[in-house]
């Protein structure tokens, strides 16, 4: 009689569950776990609520999770990289929201609401971040803050569980600059394929959408119509958009933009939170 060999968990995915950050009664495990749809050494990460399944590839890393109603049967999201921390950035930036969202209750206006802002103060009060705090219609929480030339306002709408980030001018809506906008979205965006292939065509119109474009391609960016807004966002992970009062006008670092990102999830804002407070930026 013939015996399965016993499953061991990459040391990769250990390296992955003790960069995830550990909740107060739960940390993250790894488990040696065999999928159905690769022959890659795999394992299942979870902190007892949430679960992600992570398999090595060569090149590149497949994560794939149960959605509400459904089993982790064929991977989500592919990550470029077999480097523990960008595969550990990805599931904080897709797949946590993601899960908390599929966790959350059915939509249900009656059940307690969660201030996640609230739930950011300690970090705020511990890098000394100066924020002002406001209430919108009874049921949005906000902080905000000044980041270099640009207020970023944080908002917890109280009964989704992810939270929205506006990033805008200190005095006019739009007086936020191109050029810190794009370093903010380094820190939010996914991460580039090995090999970039896409050109930029003649769909996106304007010197700043052009722009744009030119860097963050792979984080699915378009432009719905001729001199409009830009959007960004895949099925998982933040979404958002992108607005300029001219979009004829030249491309400069001091350009005016506004944006908005949302399906940010609190652990993620967590991790990236001392460089959207920078205040040098």
């Amino acid at each position: 009689m013939t015996t399965a060999p016993a499953l061991t968990a990459p040391a990769a995915a250990l390296q992955v569950a003790g960069l995830l950050p550990a909740g107060p009664l739960t940390p993250w495990q790894a488990e040696p776990f065999r999928t159905g749809y690769a022959d890659a050494p795999a394992a299942r990460i979870t902190d007892g609520s949430r679960t992600v399944i992570v398999a090595f590839h060569t090149s590149h890393t497949t994560l794939s999770w149960a959605r509400r109603g459904e089993s982790p049967t064929f991977p989500l999201v592919a990550v470029p990289s077999t480097d523990p921390r960008l595969i550990a950035r990805e599931i904080l930036r897709s797949v946590l929201p993601n899960l908390d969202v599929t966790n959350a209750p059915e939509d249900d206006r009656a059940r307690p609401a969660r201030n996640f802002v609230d739930e950011l103060d300690t970090y705020f009060t511990e890098r000394h971040i100066p924020t002002g705090a406001y209430t919108a219609h009874g049921d949005v929480k906000g902080r905000i803050w000044q980041r270099g030339p640009a207020l970023l306002l944080l908002e917890s709408h109280m009964h989704e569980p992810t939270l929205r980030l506006h990033y805008q001018g200190l005095r006019a809506f739009h007086g936020g600059t191109l050029a810190d906008l794009e370093a903010l979205l380094q820190l939010i965006m996914p991460p580039p394929p090995r090999r970039t292939f896409k050109v930029i065509g003649t769909d996106i119109t304007g010197a700043i959408p052009r722009r744009l474009y030119a860097q963050l391609n792979h984080a699915s960016i378009r432009q719905h119509a001729p001199y409009d807004a830009l959007s960004f966002g895949r099925n998982f992970g933040p979404e958002g958009q992108i607005e300029t009062p001219d979009y004829r006008a030249r491309a400069r670092d001091d350009s005016p933009v506004h944006a908005t990102v949302g399906r940010l999830g609190l652990d993620f804002v967590r991790n990236i939170l001392t460089q959207l407070t920078d205040p040098n930026a």
